[in-house]
């Protein structure tokens, strides 16, 4: 090859340039090279270079060989930055989007300010709202025909309970392992079952759990204050052991001198001697009940036990039994042992632990709830024993203004008897039955809990007096439940002797009466329509206010902030009376809907009072919702 010569250009490529022109069509090729797989993409599963087709993707050249790509160089992009045009649209937008965000921002809190707020509600549990049914399970269905109400009577019944009447809540009373003939009273083991409920222990607390999955509550009694002589207890107590030595309440003294003067329930002495422990022991009742120490730490922790026992078995709540007869320091101090453990298994909501009492007499009450230093029961029920023959309407304004507690601080229950009161249809005397449907009323629509005694719903009256008094004269009142007109009245067979007998109005007051076709409105088909009237905010948690404007004629509403509120209106005389607009000024009706009237007319309907009254016959209750007035 001849040596270029120096300063002179050559004629044609030299070898350097064809070496560097070699290498940039290398440099081409691969970046022209796309390999591209049979089924359409890059990174198939296949390894065989026969499955894929090769695309050679020619960019576009400058004249001079070079490759040239689109887009804005540095300079051009800052022409267009700094152009005035451009400029003034990035502001406007930059406004705009800051406008629309404000905008958006007041139309939220404009919309939150002036929208209807969400009405208030109360934090309520189950027992302030569920209506509670008490059952003498001896007295409610007797299902292997021994005369004795049974465990399975009650299952076979329950629907009457949870879906007729529409309770959900049911108290068993006292279920317990006893002797002599108090079932109440004579307690051997309040861990065990009596044996004429005809259950075996483990077999109940399935129930329990069962009815606790099923939303429905069970509630039991606890009788602190006396046990049977013959409980493991006393027998250990009169022998002076060490531990049970002050279980009950005893006294020193020779055996003819008593160290009291106290009489018990039957006027005789409360104070009986024990030859072994050579002391005197306490008793409100007879001797074979001797009453227990409620100061002694042992048994606080003796009751606190049987309630963790229940508790953990699934049973919601506790009525204690018999506070009338033991109101001291002493009791309030117990029942402050016994709300700590409630309150330690109300740990789910809507498994909230109850624990309430019943009183009567005018009793007061108030220190029965604690305080929320002090807290004790969380329901007192004073029995309505005020509606009777003769209470017209200044004697019911008067019950209701008692009923009418703070709801902040108290929650009232409200029974219209049990087993230890006159039975509320018996009470009512003449007219009865429409009496008692202004009985629900007052016991339904008033604000608190309704207890509901087995019977009461539909006008079961007292049984007739016996010779021979079992429960100091209270059998009468807890008599069999009557089902239908058959002999024994559905609660057992007809050949068989009940324990206790039969009422004998049965044929005429019982649940199959109370549901028959072509009768009107009965008390028990009121007390189902009254219990649905209930579940409305109002009747819930509303405030009371009541007026008499007349011996005879009752008014009352029940109202919640921001929900529909209601006015009960109810005639206490067998006459036909008239309701003017006057009788209703201090309440400012103007207009309602009729949502119960015990006469079934208009009901559904609209009225006006603002120029036309009404006309209530004897005994009417009629009910009329109101629109919300804020």
């Amino acid at each position: 090859m001849a040596d270029v010569e120096e300063g002179k250009p050559t004629d044609g490529p030299n070898e350097y340039d064809n070496m560097n022109e070699s290498a940039q069509q290398d440099e081409l090729k691969e970046v022209k090279a796309h390999l591209i797989s049979a089924n359409g993409g890059a990174g198939g599963d296949t390894s065989d270079p026969a499955e894929y087709k090769v695309a050679i993707v020619e960019p576009s050249s400058s004249s001079d060989g070079e490759v040239s790509f689109s887009g804005l160089g540095k300079d051009e992009v800052l022409k267009y930055a700094n152009d005035p045009f451009w400029v003034r649209l990035r502001w406007i937008l930059f406004i705009l989007f800051w406008v629309g965000w404000i905008a958006m921002l007041v139309t939220a809190i404009t919309i939150i300010v002036l929208a209807p707020r969400c009405p208030p509600r109360p934090d309520l549990k189950w027992y302030n709202t569920d209506t509670v049914y008490q059952v003498v399970v001896k007295s409610f269905k007797d299902s292997s025909n021994d005369g004795y109400g049974d465990f399975k009577g009650l299952t076979d019944k329950l629907s009457y309970i949870t879906d007729d009447i529409g309770a959900k809540a049911i108290w068993l009373d006292s279920i317990y392992k006893y002797d002599g003939e108090d079932y109440s009273l004579g307690i051997l083991d309040h861990k065990d079952l009596d044996d004429k409920l005809e259950v075996k222990l483990d077999d109940f607390k399935n129930w329990l759990k069962k009815m606790r999955k099923e939303g429905k509550k069970i509630i039991l009694d606890l009788i602190p204050n006396q046990s049977s002589k013959n409980h493991s207890w006393f027998l250990k107590s009169k022998l002076n052991d060490s531990h049970f030595a002050d279980y009950y309440i005893w006294q020193s003294g020779s055996p003819n001198n008593p160290p009291g003067t106290q009489k018990n329930k039957y006027g005789d002495s409360a104070w009986s001697y024990d030859s072994e422990r050579k002391a005197w022991y306490f008793h409100q009742y007879s001797k074979d009940y001797p009453d227990l120490n409620l100061k002694s730490e042992a048994v606080k922790k003796e009751f606190k036990d049987i309630l963790k026992f229940w508790f953990e078995a699934g049973v919601s709540g506790f009525h204690i039994k018999g506070l009338e007869s033991a109101y001291n320091n002493d009791t309030l101090a117990f029942l402050e042992a016994l709300r700590v453990v409630a309150d330690e298994y109300s740990d789910k909501p809507g498994r909230e632990k109850l624990l309430f009492g019943s009183v009567r007499n005018g009793q007061d009450i108030s220190e029965y709830w604690g305080t929320n230093e002090k807290k004790r029961l969380h329901i007192v029920v004073p029995v309505m024993e005020e509606l009777k023959d003769g209470c017209k309407a200044v004697c019911a304004k008067a019950l209701v203004e008692k009923l009418n507690i703070n709801v902040t601080n108290y929650w009232p229950g409200l029974q219209l008897g049990n087993q230890e009161t006159q039975r509320v249809a018996t009470r009512l005397g003449g007219d009865y039955k429409k009496r008692l449907m202004q009985a629900h009323a007052l016991q339904l629509l008033l604000l608190g809990t309704p207890f509901n005694y087995y019977g009461d719903e539909f006008g079961q009256r007292d049984g007739d007096a016996q010779t021979s008094v079992k429960f100091h004269g209270n059998e009468v009142h807890m008599t069999p439940m009557q089902w239908n007109t058959l002999v024994n009245a559905g609660f057992t067979d007809k050949n068989v002797s009940t324990w206790i007998p039969v009422g004998s109005n049965y044929k005429v007051d019982n649940v199959q009466v109370g549901l028959a076709h072509f009768s009107g409105l009965t008390p028990l088909e009121a007390y189902m329509q009254l219990s649905k009237l209930r579940t409305r905010e109002s009747f819930q948690w509303g405030t009371t206010k009541v007026s008499a404007p007349n011996e005879d004629l009752l008014v009352f509403t029940r109202q919640a902030s921001r929900f529909p509120y209601f006015l009960v209106l109810m005639n206490l005389s067998d006459q036909e009376i008239h309701v003017s607009p006057e009788d209703l000024s201090e309440f400012s009706i103007k207009e309602g809907t009729v949502r119960y009237h015990t006469q079934m007319e208009q009901v559904d309907k609209s009225i006006s009072f603002l120029d036309k009254g009404a006309n209530l016959r004897g005994y009417d209750v009629i009910v009329l919702e109101l629109p919300a007035l804020d």
